[in-house]
């Protein structure tokens, strides 16, 4: 069963409800408000918290503050709930208006807080003498055999799931018993008021409809994107269990800030932990960094290992970032949550490795055309197409500390040809640079070395002619072409932009003429 939500409860995780079928043998009337005899109306698909109870001397007593004691009557014939400290379950029979409970069965927990075990022990008691109930007007009332009222609840109100996130804590395991998440996991569900539920199953991003009524919540089969995790051990085990248990998902219910998914039989298969609400980023100014693309259909990509595809959105109307070989540029208009991107323009370099990144860079760019509007959850980006199919998918980028100008290994990425033409480095050339703190540059400029004083204020930044070594490189073809438009881009510089581990080298307009990526920094 789930752990209770208490504080001092946490060790409830492995534990597992145990509900056993007994005959049920006490009969009595029960009648639910006006309805007519023999039927009851009201009492199933609900949740009922405990409002009081009769104590040893006769008199009924509220429940304890806070104990929060539960009933879930479900239609199959099994009741289930929170004794206070412990999950408990029994079965039960409506036979023409007579209503029984079998003994309750009920983990083996300790709770410390005062009254509460006394509390539990009463409760479950009175639950098995149940010989009749009635509803009206959203209370319960559970008499024994001799019509005293001995229990008497309250509706619990619907799970309102639309507009909520949560933190999965503990999963039921082959064996029945709830397990916690493996540690070093996130796995997350997050309830659009679309009927979309969708989420993070711990290595693949995964999606689904879903339908809630009152408390029975149905879930569609999921979709997922197609990742492979090796760590840690069991993470893809786990995910499979995961999003096999949603499907199998018949109601839910909500305790303060946690929220249990159970089946038909009422046995509780997933708990989570309310997530805690991040506020919506900005669209333009963020860093994302894409998890998922579409293939067509409902089919989404994880993106293939070992290759990063970014996006930012500056606020002059821009775009720019790495389609996972190549850089990338282009225009956006933005109003209200229309988006759509134009203009696209992309360094010329081809990569062999990974298998399939060439393909997948096409696959984004052509994506990206397509968009026509945008949707911000928290830290993640949804772009949508007209027909609001989901194309791409992006979390906010991780933080990457700015790389100092000095003491860094500076390598060339791409460079700035006539117009706006922006090329990539020539494939098998390296060109680089590494400003000293004596006011020097000096690197390779993919033939030759080369070496240039350079002045640098806030972001202003001037370097003086640049001297180089006098060697010829007749391979890769282009080499030498590319050596004398770095070196005299280098003289055109009048200013520099860090942002992490990337360094821009910018003319008096603002244009980019240099793109760098820090390959090392030296340690004091």
């Amino acid at each position: 069963m789930a752990p209770n939500r208490r504080m001092n409860r946490n060790i409830l995780a492995g534990a597992s409800l145990l509900v056993i079928v007994v005959a049920c043998i006490v009969t009595a009337g029960c009648t639910a408000g006006t309805s007519t005899p023999g039927t009851v109306v009201g009492l199933t698909g609900v949740s009922w918290s405990l409002d009081s109870y009769l104590a040893e001397n006769n008199t009924l007593v509220p429940a304890l503050p806070g104990s929060e004691v539960s009933a879930r009557f479900g239609d199959e014939g099994k009741v289930v709930g929170s004794a206070g400290c412990n999950q408990y379950g029994a079965d039960y029979n409506l036979n023409s208006t007579a209503l029984s409970v079998s003994p309750p069965i009920s983990t083996k927990m300790y709770c410390g807080e005062p009254g509460v075990m006394e509390q539990e022990a009463r409760f479950l008691e009175l639950l098995g003498s149940a010989a009749g109930c009635r509803v009206v007007n959203d209370r319960l009332a559970i008499t024994d055999a001799s019509g005293a009222t001995v229990l008497t609840f309250v509706k619990e109100a619907p799970a309102a799931l639309a507009g909520t996130s949560w933190t999965l804590a503990s999963l039921v395991g082959e064996d029945g018993a709830m397990v916690p998440v493996l540690t070093g996991t996130t796995v997350t569900a997050a309830f659009g008021a679309d009927g979309n539920l969708g989420g993070s199953a711990g290595c693949n991003h995964y999606g689904a409809n879903y339908t809630l009524k009152d408390a029975n919540l149905t879930i569609e089969p999921a979709v997922r994107t197609e990742m492979y995790c090796a760590e840690p051990p069991g993470i893809m085990e786990q995910e499979d269990r995961y999003l096999a248990l949603l499907a199998n998902v018949s109601s839910c219910r909500m305790e303060d800030d946690r929220l249990f998914l159970s089946d038909q039989n009422g046995t509780d298969l997933l708990v989570f932990d309310r997530a805690v609400q991040k506020p919506n980023l900005p669209l333009t100014g963020t860093d994302w960094v894409l998890e998922g693309y579409s293939t067509g259909g409902d089919a989404v990509s994880s993106v293939i290992a070992g290759t990063t595809i970014t996006a930012t959105f500056s606020p002059d109307g821009n775009i720019t970032g790495n389609a996972g070989c190549n850089h990338y540029g282009g225009q956006y208009l933005l109003n209200g949550t229309n988006l759509s991107v134009s203009s696209l323009f992309s360094t010329l370099m081809y990569c062999e490795k990974p298998e399939g990144v060439m393909e997948q860079e096409a696959r984004y760019l052509g994506l990206l055309e397509n968009v026509i509007s945008y949707q911000v959850e928290g830290d993640r980006l949804v772009l949508t197409d007209a027909a609001g199919a989901d194309l791409l998918f992006f979390v906010q980028a991780e933080e990457v500390p700015a790389a100092p100008l000095t003491g860094t290994l500076w390598t060339l990425e791409s460079y700035s040809l006539e117009g706006d033409a922006v090329s990539s480095v020539i494939a098998g050339t390296t060109v680089t640079a590494e400003f000293a703190p004596d006011g020097n540059v000096t690197g390779s400029a993919g033939c030759n070395r080369y070496f240039a004083a350079y002045e640098v204020s806030g972001k202003t930044m001037t370097i003086g002619p640049a001297g180089s070594t006098k060697m010829y490189c007749g391979e890769p073809e282009g080499i030498m072409e590319q050596e004398a438009r770095y070196l005299s881009l280098l003289e055109s510089v009048a200013g520099c932009r860090i942002d992490g581990d990337r360094l821009d080298l910018l003319d008096e307009a603002g244009k980019t003429l240099l793109s760098y990526r820090a390959e090392s920094v030296d340690q004091p």
